[in-house]
């Protein structure tokens, strides 16, 4: 019976990856709304460990008919083990300041997997796919989140 569910989690997965891939991802220019968003930026400071190897910001969004939905700001900091392997910790707010929390995961070529947080502790794993623009510094990025927070998600903002 354990084989058998191993098996299922393992093929679902393996499904929700091919479809993912499928998914285009956003280009920053995309998710610059004619609206002008103002991002809060009150991170909570203790939640990052500083890495060596650089930082990252950014925004993330939802779509729907109409386009991109900014949903709020990311910050943070990574370290890369290898050219593709490393890992990443960082904060992320809503854009109403009504939300925040803190994520972490690693990197394995273009597949991430992590989880995210809340203030209030409650926790859900995230898998997905990025890309980086070594010429701009750009990254961008959609994931699916699994649990009470379920759904997709995306990412754009800039590396050092």
């Amino acid at each position: 019976m354990k084989k058998i569910i191993a098996f299922l989690i393992v093929g679902t997965l393996l499904m929700s990856m091919t479809s993912v891939s499928a998914i285009v991802l956003p280009k920053a220019d995309n998710l610059k709304s004619p609206l002008s968003v103002v991002v809060k930026k009150t991170f909570p400071t203790t939640a990052v460990q500083t890495f060596n190897n650089g930082s990252f910001t950014g925004q993330f969004a939802k779509k729907n008919e109409s386009g991109y939905v900014i949903l709020g700001s990311l910050e943070g900091t990574y370290s890369k083990s290898s050219n593709y392997t490393g890992s990443f910790e960082g904060n992320w707010n809503t854009t109403t300041g009504s939300a925040s929390g803190n994520m972490s995961g690693w990197f394995w070529g273009p597949l991430i997997l992590g989880q995210i947080q809340n203030s209030t502790g409650e926790s859900n794993w995230f898998i997905g796919l990025y890309h980086l623009n070594t010429t701009s510094s750009e990254f961008s990025a959609v994931a699916i989140i699994m649990g009470s927070w379920f759904g997709v998600r995306y990412a754009v903002g800039t590396y050092t």
